[in-house]
């Protein structure tokens, strides 16, 4: 094989290499999230995502439901969903006096149960196969109601995959170091190449 062909068999390797790295990098990750709405209605979504995590927030953002949420020194607060809730210019309208305070508590499912969030959504991280829950109600630990059972595998499996919003893919470029090392070298070869050719073409 000549070094032209040599050349061209290289870089339809690499070329196919990267295809399938970019292939590899597809929504493969899923997460469930149950929205209680406080009235009787839940809803239902399975989020897909191409990191290996994401927020507890972003995977309620990616949902598809109409989130509306407020940026506060601790966290983002999340104020409505789909109309449910307060707006975000007063997220918390529903906590004014008395002993009652209303808001969207934020609940995680651990091996099967509900668990109250000890940490603000934005900071907890979410990956494959997690259960996320969310309830408009009382929102204190001791009042606060787990949204109705659920099970990753109920939601999410043969269900539409949601991917609103999603941030673009996170991209390894580590992982393509040695791809970039030999597409340089390979520039190198044809620069020799077509040194050589030259060379040869003025001894003639």
């Amino acid at each position: 094989m000549n070094s032209r062909g040599l050349l061209l068999l290289l870089t339809l390797v690499i070329l196919a290499s990267l295809a399938g790295g970019a292939l590899a990098a597809q929504d493969d990750n899923r997460a469930a999230v149950v929205v209680d709405y406080g009235n009787g209605q839940t809803a239902a979504r399975c989020v897909a995502f191409a990191e290996p995590e994401i927020s507890g927030y972003e995977a309620l953002s990616r949902s598809g439901l109409v989130v509306e949420s407020e940026i506060q020194a601790g966290g983002t607060a999340v104020c409505r969903i789909d109309g449910v809730g307060c707006a975000a210019d007063d997220c918390f309208c529903a906590c004014r006096g008395g002993d009652e305070c209303r808001y969207w508590s934020y609940w995680q499912q651990r091996d099967g149960a509900w668990q109250y969030a000890t940490a603000g959504a934005a900071q907890v991280r979410v990956s494959h196969g997690a259960v996320e829950g969310w309830t408009w109600g009382l929102g204190s630990v001791t009042q606060a109601l787990p949204p109705p059972d659920a099970s990753f595998d109920a939601i999410c499996q043969g269900a539409a995959v949601s991917a609103v919003a999603a941030a673009s893919p996170v991209v390894d470029w580590v992982s393509y170091a040695p791809f970039v090392v030999v597409l340089v070298l390979l520039g190198g070869l044809a620069l020799l190449v077509v040194r050589r050719r030259r060379a040869a073409g003025r001894g003639t």
